[in-house]
């Protein structure tokens, strides 16, 4: 039976290369040999290198995204490290600003102790100058009083001898006489039954000034 040939055009097309063959050329013990080689093989060779390639251009981008990511890292940690150095100056500038302003408390606190103790002291000096006063006031209150006990007491001896002098004088003037029976001649007193009112009697030779009445007591005082 005659074979029927075919073109290539007319033949089902495969649907995989497994199973597949075509002829090769391969040198054997320096001889050239022809080999069948199978297409199967070569189209996982080919698969896997599209894997391959799938996967290094995966890694790749992964390897971009994790570059990426690690350069956006480097930024942001060199801003934070910028915005630490910063907040560091400012803390130094603040911690400056702190101990400055505690110096200056301080002073302030000391000046208002030192004030503070003037004013204690001043307080104390006026108590005592006030108590100073008080005493020499008092003194000079005892000395202006005993002064005028002095000067009445003055006053009342000079009035005393005054008196003794004029009573002196008196005596000088008018000198007392004795009577008929030797005694000094003095006023003699009787009172008057019918008032009850006191009579003096005196002589001629008495004086008048040797007996004294005070018209606002009714007193009588006799003058020796």
């Amino acid at each position: 039976m005659p074979i029927k040939k075919k073109k290539i055009s007319e033949l089902t097309l495969a649907d995989s290369l497994t199973g597949l063959y075509t002829i090769g050329c391969k040198i054997i013990d320096g001889i050239q040999t022809s080999v069948k080689v199978s297409l199967g093989t070569i189209q996982t060779a080919y698969e896997n290198m599209l894997t391959e390639i799938s996967n290094a251009r995966a890694a790749t981008k992964a390897a971009n995204t994790a570059a990426s990511n690690a350069n956006t890292a480097k930024l942001n940690a060199e801003a934070a490290t910028s915005k630490a150095n910063t907040a560091t100056a400012n803390a130094i500038t603040a911690t400056g600003n702190a101990n400055t302003a505690t110096g200056k408390a301080n002073t302030a606190a000391d000046l208002a102790n030192k004030a503070a103790a003037n004013a204690n002291a001043a307080h104390d000096g006026l108590e005592k100058i006030k108590e100073d006063t008080e005493i020499a006031t008092k003194n000079a209150n005892d000395a202006a009083k005993l002064a005028n006990e002095k000067a009445s007491y003055a006053n009342t001896q000079g009035n005393f001898a005054k008196t003794q002098g004029d009573r002196a004088q008196e005596l000088a003037d008018h000198p007392w006489k004795v009577g008929d029976n030797g005694n000094w001649l003095y006023p003699t007193f009787t009172i008057n039954p019918a008032d009850m009112t006191l009579v003096m009697s005196y002589e001629d030779e008495v004086s008048p000034n040797l007996v004294k009445l005070n018209q606002e007591t009714g007193e009588l005082y006799l003058n020796v």
